[in-house]
Order: structure tokens, then C-alpha cells, then sequence
């Protein structure tokens, strides 16, 4: 049995050996003749290479869209931010003359403090008697800015 064993093993070494054995000489110099006499076409690569880059690109443009906040700018000027107010209270220029020239009398750094706090403005036109103040301008302002209720 064992005679049998190593007889069928001989064969199919035999057999296969061929089949396992790797190209000859001569089929490997043809297959390199192939490929080395096929011209390649560099727009292809060129393309695929632009597509590549433009992908990059993309992916850079939204991750610093991702990073970057919607942040309302600072406001840090007064001058500008008396200006918006006036907008947003519809106040006329002489009103505005009026609340700086009350500012100034109650030394008070900007008219944005009467605006912004209807009590010291009550308070600001109670004390001032005489003078150029316009008080009816005064209790227009007033009631614009006064809390609605």
C-alpha cells in the first residue's frame, strides 16, 4: 500500500510539474516587448490627477467653512452705536442734540445712558429746570423708550 501511495504521488508530480513550472525565458522578453511597445495616453492620468486635486480642494474649502462661526461683530464705537439707536428710536437730529447737551450737564459719559435707562433720563429732566432743554422733546423720547405695557 504504501508502494501504491508513493507511485500516484510520483505521478501527479509528474503530471502537474509542467502546470507549476513558471513562463520561459522567451515569453517573458515577448510580454515586456508588448508592454514597452504600447504607447500610453497621458490625458488620462492627467485628468484623473486634475479630478484628485480638485476633490482636495473641495474638501479644504467646506472645512473651513465648518470651522469658521457666525459671529455678530462687536460694536465698540459709541458714536456708531448712538447712531443705531437713534435709527431704531426714529429720534430726529435736534432730539439727539438734546440728550447729548442732558448728558453733559448730568456728566454723564455718553447720551447712550439716558437711552438705555428711561429712569436716569426721568430722573435728568426732573432736575433740570432752566436752561435750552426742550422738555416736551424730552417726553417724546421718553415714551418711546419706555417699556410698553
Amino acid at each position: 500500500m504504501k508502494t501504491a501511495l508513493a507511485l500516484a504521488v510520483v505521478v501527479v508530480l509528474a503530471i502537474c510539474s509542467p502546470l507549476i513550472a513558471g513562463p520561459s525565458q522567451e515569453e517573458v522578453f515577448r510580454s515586456i516587448n508588448q508592454n514597452v511597445g504600447q504607447t500610453t495616453d497621458p490625458r488620462k492620468f492627467f485628468a484623473a490627477l486634475v479630478a484628485l486635486a480638485g476633490v482636495m480642494m473641495l474638501l479644504a474649502v467646506l472645512t473651513q467653512r465648518r470651522k469658521r462661526q457666525a459671529v455678530p461683530r462687536a460694536m465698540n464705537h459709541h458714536g456708531k452705536l448712538l447712531k443705531e439707536m437713534a435709527r431704531a428710536l426714529h429720534l430726529r437730529s435736534s432730539e439727539l442734540r438734546q440728550l447729548k447737551m442732558l448728558a453733559e450737564e448730568q456728566s454723564l459719559s455718553s447720551p447712550l445712558t439716558l437711552l438705555l435707562c428711561p429712569s436716569v433720563l426721568a430722573q435728568a429732566v426732573k432736575q433740570k429746570r432752566k436752561g435750552r432743554l426742550d422738555r416736551r422733546a424730552m417726553m417724546q423720547i421718553m415714551r418711546r423708550i419706555a417699556p410698553h405695557g
